[in-house]
């Protein structure tokens, strides 16, 4: 049975949201403009009107207007509030749940941080550096602050972060791509991968990079059309919004681009044979897909 790959649905997005409407105004609360602000963070544009702030590759919080209280919902995951694993079993903060294996998991219950972004933001960013980024290590960097790095001073070129939506009809397989630019007015998605990441080179067939990249480019070219009015509108909201966006001309002849890029950060101290072998090896294998990876130094 051929599966089908998953369409996006249209207006997934509504420019005269009230989240919008009530963020743009003087009714806007004090941690919103402090967040915009902020260097360190960016926020990106979620399917559903949703706002998600990030530090690091990290989500600091999500930002959702309820339509039941008519108030804007911001919340954390309760790691980054200081609620970790000596909290999984607080029924406040976790939910025990029993997987299909047999095996315990703990579900986080995300929790109101409104006062943590006005008050304590230092602190999340701290939580989010011990449980989830990390700090600038040499070759232990990790992909998700090489990618909030490149966001943020890449805030000229970049339009959004951590895409993800479907891919089969039915199906559980999700597309996630790392970052979506703005170049010659085309919007481009691009798959951020370490040097020394495992899915970038294998000895026995091919290696996972090469399916991604398949995939990706299948996704895309499905959903070139739609993904094209998706980031129209996901541009205009973030102008809109005050928050940055690349320079266009004209918003209205950004088109997608159904073709991936593949950033390989090249984070290697020093180099040997084996190293070497290693890269010509991964821009062999990429090379019988026509993708030609683009390096840069982190």
């Amino acid at each position: 049975m051929t599966k089908e790959v998953s369409i996006m649905e249209e207006n997934l997005l509504d420019l005269k949201h009230r989240l919008y409407e009530i963020l743009r105004s003087s009714k806007a609360p004090k941690w919103w403009s402090e967040l915009k602000k902020d260097v360190e963070l960016y926020i990106e544009v979620r399917k559903g009107n949703i706002l998600d702030v990030y530090y690091q590759g990290g989500r600091m919080a999500e930002i959702k207007y309820n339509n039941s209280t008519q108030n804007i919902t911001v919340t954390a995951h309760p790691k980054y509030l200081g609620y970790d694993n000596e909290y999984k079993e607080d029924k406040n903060f976790y939910k025990k749940n029993k997987k299909k294996d047999g095996k315990t998991e703990y579900l986080p219950i995300y929790q109101d941080c409104q006062e943590w972004l006005l008050n304590r933001k230092e602190e999340l960013k701290a939580n989010i550096r011990k449980h989830y980024s990390g700090e600038k290590d040499g070759e232990n960097t990790s992909e998700k602050f090489i990618q909030g790095e490149l966001i943020i001073k890449g805030r000229d070129k970049y339009l959004d972060s951590e895409f993800a939506h479907r891919f089969y009809v039915g199906g559980r397989n999700t597309i996630r791509i790392d970052m979506v630019k703005i170049e010659d007015e085309r919007v481009v998605f691009e798959e951020l991968k370490r040097i020394g990441d495992a899915r970038l080179r294998t000895t026995k067939g091919d290696p996972e990079i090469i399916t991604q990249m398949k995939n990706y480019r299948f996704f895309l070219g499905k959903n070139k059309d739609v993904l094209t009015r998706y980031y129209r509108t996901l541009y205009k909201i973030k102008q809109y919004l005050g928050l940055p966006v690349p320079k266009v001309d004209d918003v209205e002849k950004i088109t997608v681009d159904p073709e991936p890029q593949l950033i390989i950060a090249h984070n290697y101290e020093k180099m040997g044979n084996k190293r070497e072998e290693r890269i010509k090896a991964i821009e062999n294998a990429l090379l019988k897909i026509d993708v030609k990876p683009i390096f840069i130094k982190s």
